[in-house]
């Protein structure tokens, strides 16, 4: 899946005001950067699936599954190194509570800080609906079964990326945790059925 309007909608506006700010610019440009990869390993899985349907002979499925797994893994590796290079990002010294960011609100309206603070929340929000929205066409194709040893790990690395963002950043991203849960749980009750 593309959505390049919206990293287009996400990154407009943004400059280097401040230290604090330049940590926001440092991560909004990773976080581009793994979006990028992200879409090659996902247009990867596209292709390989593109073949297959639900009914499809096992045989083929199960070389699916290998090649599927494969990118899966790309995917967690680069999830992981972006991770890496966010956690050597000094965090954002702030003597305030973590501030809460709703990455919902009207972009137009907030200050510059604000607006790099909602980028890399899109940005985020992006990264996971294009990974999940393959998956969850992988898992509806492949099954479950030969998937899952693939998509425990890229979970868990997802789950750090968010976590090493919201410290770096000094952050709650609601709006990121909500569309992950909600992601997660569809995948889940996709499963169940079937």
């Amino acid at each position: 899946m593309r959505f390049s309007h919206f990293s287009t909608f996400a990154l407009s506006g943004l400059s280097i005001a401040s230290p604090v700010l330049s940590k926001r610019v440092d991560a909004v440009s990773l976080l581009t950067d793994l979006y990028a990869t992200v879409q090659i390993y996902t247009g990867a899985i596209n292709a390989t699936l593109a073949p297959l349907s639900a009914s499809s002979p096992l045989l083929e499925k199960t070389a699916a599954t290998a090649e599927v797994g494969a990118q899966i893994n790309f995917i967690t590796a680069a999830v992981t190194a972006t991770t890496n290079e966010i956690k050597s990002l000094s965090p954002a010294n702030s003597t305030s509570e973590k501030r809460f960011v709703d990455t919902t609100l009207d972009i137009d309206s907030q200050p510059k800080e604000k607006r790099q603070l909602v980028a890399v929340g899109a940005l985020l929000a992006l990264i996971i609906v294009e990974i999940f929205a393959t998956i969850t066409t992988a898992v509806a194709i492949l099954g479950l079964a030969g998937l899952l040893i693939f998509l425990n790990p890229l979970t868990g690395a997802i789950s750090a990326l968010i976590l090493a963002v919201e410290l770096v950043l000094n952050v709650v991203l609601i709006g990121v945790i909500a569309l992950l849960d909600s992601l997660l749980t569809a995948l889940a009750l996709g499963v169940s059925g079937l």
